[in-house]
């Protein structure tokens, strides 16, 4: 045990190294904080820096990569120096601070330090591109108001014989998500509507209404609209044939029939629509022959509140492996192919595919609508929200993204309003207790 934690120690030598060519200045762009605290009357000078491994020492670690030499991953090429604010940063948003992006922070900070140090007296943002940020989220336009809540005989861990009571609607788009919370049961669905899809399982006593922001109101309610949101989700992409790989939290494409290699319609950024393989089995290219594993396209899929009464749809693209189709491959084997994969998308490619889900999840619309019956979510899919940004870029990452916006048809502008239709006038016959209860006229 001694040994191996002996082997770790990054060498004195190498750290002296890092922090000569650092300035003792944090490397993170326009931070500047000074990673030495002077000393006072009462105490000695505090070193408060962090050395941030750049492709991590262990393969399972941020931006770890097994096929990096593990005699360069303590050099100090490999290692930059930052505040605990950009350390924790960097590792927390491993998609925007890369492999490529931390190497060239490193390079342009040591630059700058070094040229500080001959006396000169250089543009201290010379080395920075203004460039506009692509993020991820698409916006969420349009909330349920309420979340209905009424008495259940079932408990909380009884969730899978409550879905085999459910009287599913006819539509097959319009979504069912519940919650099963200390006795009762929280949905979209109007509860007091004689065939709701849970009249089964409810009392038609002592039924509630919560505003949503009211239930926005503490950290606990935030959380069970988040859960019934995410939920909706996996029940939307399940019609659209995509499955959910709950130990990686991940949305992925399943095989064909018959375990088939898989294809999808989607219109991409350059053409009307074309065919993107989602599920295939890798394969060597010289020679053709199937490597023992399948690819599948995916990605976390997820509502965030980023601000307040501002909720966006987060799309995450990422791989999932399985050995023929179907049985996941072992945690083992996947990190190695998946950071061999995200170590050759660069920006475009990735956003790229961000776009592929945006057009795929919307079926080419410009938003995403989630029927709950008389209340909707709506996620606008028309664009990526953006920012502009300055920053050090990336080495031969400099393809241009055209963040494309897409606009309503006929069709789909008229699904639009009829998912608003009679929203604002839906619940004013309802006798509203301040607490959301509904008075039972029994």
């Amino acid at each position: 045990m001694a040994s191996s934690v002996s082997r770790k120690r990054i060498p004195d030598k190498e750290i002296k190294l890092l922090c000569l060519q650092s300035g003792r200045v944090c490397a993170f762009p326009n931070c500047g904080k000074s990673l030495v605290q002077e000393g006072t009357a009462l105490d000695d000078p505090v070193v408060t820096g962090e050395i941030a491994h750049i492709v991590a020492y262990e393969p399972g670690g941020p931006r770890g990569d097994p096929n990096f030499p593990e005699n360069e991953r303590n050099k100090h090429t490999n290692l930059i120096l930052l505040c605990g604010d950009h350390h924790k940063l960097i590792d927390s948003q491993l998609n925007t601070y890369s492999i490529p992006v931390l190497r060239e922070m490193k390079k342009a900070h040591e630059t700058r330090s070094s040229e500080l140090n001959q006396s000169k007296s250089p543009e201290t943002t010379a080395s920075f591109i203004q460039d506009s940020l692509h993020s991820s989220l698409v916006a969420v336009s349009h909330l349920p108001a309420i979340v209905f809540s009424a008495p259940t005989d079932y408990s909380d861990r009884q969730e899978n014989q409550v879905k085999e009571q459910i009287c599913y609607p006819a539509d097959p788009w319009e979504l069912a998500p519940f919650l099963l919370k200390e006795g009762r049961l929280y949905t979209f669905h109007d509860l007091r509507e004689a065939g709701n899809p849970f009249h089964l399982v409810t009392s038609n006593r002592d039924i509630q209404q919560i505003q949503t922001q009211t239930l926005w109101n503490s950290a606990e309610g935030k959380r069970r609209y988040q859960t019934l949101l995410n939920r909706a989700l996996y029940k939307f992409t399940a019609r659209l044939e995509i499955r959910y790989d709950p130990s990686h939290h991940r949305y992925f494409f399943p095989a064909g029939k018959e375990k088939k290699e898989r294809s999808v319609l989607y219109r991409p950024l350059n053409q009307k629509q074309s065919k993107r393989k989602v599920a295939w089995p890798a394969k060597n290219k010289a020679t053709g022959d199937t490597k023992g594993f399948w690819i599948h396209f995916a990605s976390a899929l997820k509502f965030y509140e980023v601000a307040p009464l501002q909720w966006c749809l987060s799309l995450r693209p990422e791989r999932h492996f399985t050995s023929d189709g179907s049985t996941p491959l072992p945690p083992k084997q996947v990190g190695r192919r998946a950071t061999s994969i995200k170590a050759r998308m660069y920006n475009d490619l990735y956003l790229g595919e961000v776009h592929f889900w945006r057009d795929y999840l919307s079926q080419g619309k410009p938003q995403i609508l989630l029927n709950f019956g008389n209340q909707s979510a709506i996620i606008d899919t028309s664009q990526l929200l953006s920012f502009n940004i300055e920053w050090p870029g990336v080495i031969e990452d400099t393809k241009p993204f055209k963040n494309q916006v897409a606009t309503h048809d006929l069709f789909s502008y008229g699904e639009y309003l009829q998912a608003l239709e009679g929203e604002d006038s839906y619940y004013t016959d309802l006798d509203d207790d301040e607490d959301g209860h509904i008075n039972d006229e029994e």
